[in-house]
């Protein structure tokens, strides 16, 4: 049995705090969907390699089942992929060329994403900016602007990047340093540099913002301290009762204490199931 899906669930309404998030995880041809909330995990870390790619929605293993470190995929599973290459767009020129005529015809929103003191910006397809935000770990999140063609949604998402010196991808070391993040803090962020776009000639590009506090999401109400990372490594175990989770950062908590596994780090483990 391999991982090779971590994803939040997301309610229908944008406003719903009904999202949790899963692992998902394949087995001779079949995909079983583990729930994490409110559940006891309880599972033995193997090899790590390759969790293969997606074509036109269909999921397909690696052929050579290569063996990867710190990646998700091997090199020729990202370029056989239908949208890996998208994620590594800057919008300078397209470097995927059959997706072009979708991405050009697609709708996205443009978003600020506040991580207590850190802020970030980004795009997501216009259905899916709730679990964009969620997956993230996001303590506040705005939509800001609307945009056809992802190309273009990438020149302004770059644009504003530099405007405002602010990043578009947050680590996963930074997010476990962030778990309890300040509300306070991170509304402050996303108002400022919203007054500062809107001040600074990117009118054109905005809408009316649309603001999310997602921090109820997480569950971290019944986290009473900071946990401690675990390190994933092959012969790793990981048991305990599931009490909340922020993104990509899963907490813990077993007989030993509190402690937290970044769940990017568990796509392509093999795992074994000890419960």
């Amino acid at each position: 049995m391999q991982i090779v899906k971590y994803k939040w669930e997301t309610g229908q309404a944008l406003s719903s705090l009904n999202s949790e998030p899963f692992l998902f995880a394949r087995e001779d041809g079949r995909m079983e969907k583990i729930k994490l909330f409110d559940k006891k995990l309880d599972i033995k870390i193997g090899e790590k390699y390759c969790i293969g790619y997606y074509k036109k929605g269909r999921h397909f293993d690696c052929p050579k089942k290569r063996v990867v470190d710190n990646e998700r995929v091997c090199r020729e599973c990202a370029l056989n992929d239908d949208f890996f290459l998208c994620m590594k767009c800057t919008g300078e020129e397209c470097i995927n060329e059959p997706q072009r005529a979708s991405c050009t015809e697609n709708m996205y929103f443009i978003y600020l994403a506040a991580f207590n003191s850190m802020l970030k910006v980004g795009i997501s397809y216009q259905f899916r900016i709730m679990e964009r935000l969620v997956e993230q770990g996001a303590d506040m999140g705005a939509k800001i602007g609307l945009v056809r063609d992802g190309k273009t949604a990438r020149q302004i998402e770059q644009k504003i990047g530099r405007e405002l010196n602010i990043i578009d991808r947050v680590s996963g070391i930074d997010k476990q340093k962030m778990l309890f993040g300040n509300i306070n803090v991170a509304a402050v962020n996303i108002f400022n540099a919203y007054s500062r776009l809107k001040s600074n000639g990117f009118g054109s590009y905005l809408i009316s913002p649309e603001i999310y506090n997602l921090q109820g999401i997480y569950r971290l109400s019944a986290v009473s301290r900071m946990p401690v990372p675990l390190e994933l490594k092959d012969g790793t175990c990981i048991s305990g009762d599931v009490l909340a989770a922020k993104g990509n950062i899963i907490v813990i908590k077993n007989e030993t204490g509190l402690f937290s596994v970044n769940a990017s780090k568990l796509l392509g483990c093999g795992v074994e199931l000890l419960n």
